[in-house]
């Protein structure tokens, strides 16, 4: 057993047998991918990486378990709870430079600029992270993890949500739910590296309140306050971290940096999986010199860009919707001087087999029925408008079209 440190969780330990997992390169690599790409240019704290995350993601999907098996009184060999966390320890593995960012990059490569570019949206880092698993990292993980599943089949099943048994179906839940170990470690690590609380839960109580049956993952009704702290805090970090308005400015900057890069030939998205080691945040930031300099300055050194401070009404932005297209060719003709970047992100919505689920004396119920408080969230949607000095003539432009559409 291998103990880490960590600023979060405290001591997160390690079985042996997964200790050549996380010593492994491709897994080292995310070291060097920040977590939540130009964040820091706001909170100077948010430097920290994928690595960390993954290993904390790993933790708690552990610790979930652990209190999910007795509350349960599962079936489930400690080969079946190892495959589950190194499937947690791996979820990110195929992420690109600055994480997120990049995929978004790769969006306004191909529709602001034209390019013929790989794009799966945010699913992008998981179709390359299943391609790492199958192509590199397959042979040790079948070497270390010894169970009556397929340990690599098992994993992409996993995260390609696809899962085909029970065992997976809970790997699923545990690692990529409503409420999970992801989200829960990257509130709690995001809002602690932000120095800010929005993003606090009591975890501790959370995961021992954990109940699976019948294919579903469901908490006590004895922690709905939890739930709802979790699905709040969750609201707050966006409304408040991951959609501040300069944070999208910047990494808005930052996509159009990597598409110019992209269109320029300066970087190419790796052909051969072992190509995909090298491709981290330091290869762009070494790269920038092939970028104008106001780009570039903006990125290095928080110089130049102003924004459009004007909040858009329900109306606005819908008429920015209906705009998309001249929108993507005044980006495209200032050659990304002008800006225009979008946040969208739903706290909460049940479908029908996708909820979080509360055990109640009654029985399984979804969390709406219960808790009005969560029946009251809504889409979050923001835009923010940027411009440099020298494409002044746009950023007057959509100034008086916000003006103008917020007065109806």
């Amino acid at each position: 057993m291998k103990l880490i440190r960590d600023p979060i969780h405290g001591y997160i330990e390690v079985p042996d047998k997964i200790v050549p997992i996380i010593s492994h390169p491709f897994f080292q690599r995310l070291r060097h991918i920040k977590q939540t790409a130009l964040a820091y240019m706001v909170y100077p704290g948010m430097n920290h990486s994928r690595f960390e995350h993954s290993l904390g993601a790993m933790h708690l999907s552990l610790e979930f378990l652990k209190y999910v098996k007795g509350n349960s009184n599962l079936d489930l060999d400690q080969d079946t709870i190892d495959l589950i966390g190194v499937t947690a320890l791996l979820h990110d593995i195929g992420h690109m430079p600055f994480s997120h960012t990049f995929e978004n990059a790769l969006s306004v490569a191909r529709e602001v600029y034209g390019l013929d570019v790989l794009d799966k949206g945010k699913k992008t880092h998981v179709y390359l992270g299943i391609k790492i698993i199958e192509e590199v990292l397959g042979s040790l993980i079948e070497g270390r993890l010894r169970s009556s599943e397929d340990p690599v089949k098992f994993i992409i099943n996993v995260l390609s949500e696809n899962p085909k048994n029970s065992s997976e179906r809970l790997a699923a839940l545990v690692i990529s739910n409503f409420i999970d170990a992801d989200r829960s470690d990257y509130l709690l690590r995001d809002s602690y590296y932000a120095g800010v609380e929005y993003g606090q839960f009591d975890i501790e109580r959370l995961k021992r309140f954990l109940y699976f049956n019948d294919g579903k993952l469901a908490v006590m009704d004895k922690a709905l306050p939890v739930v709802e702290q979790f699905l709040l805090a969750r609201m707050y970090m966006f409304k408040n971290v991951y959609f501040h308005s300069v944070v999208g400015l910047y990494n808005a900057i930052l996509s159009h940096s990597i598409a110019h890069l992209l269109i320029r030939g300066e970087i190419r998205l790796p052909e051969e999986v072992t190509d995909l080691l090298n491709f981290d945040d330091n290869l762009i930031i070494s790269k920038l010199s092939s970028v104008r300099q106001e780009l570039r300055n903006a990125i290095l050194y928080r110089q130049g860009f102003k924004r459009i401070k004007i909040e858009p009404n329900e109306q606005c932005l819908k008429d920015l919707e209906e705009m998309r297209d001249e929108i993507n060719s005044d980006m495209r003709s200032s050659n990304g001087l002008f800006l225009y970047h979008e946040f969208n992100d739903i706290p909460y919505q049940e479908e029908r087999e996708e909820a979080v689920y509360i055990l109640t004396p009654h029985g399984v119920d979804k969390l709406k029925r219960i808790s009005t408080l969560i029946g009251s969230l809504s889409e979050v949607k923001r835009v923010v408008f940027g411009y440099h000095p020298s494409a002044e003539t746009l950023g007057r432009k959509y100034l008086e079209i916000l003006n103008s559409c917020n007065k109806n």
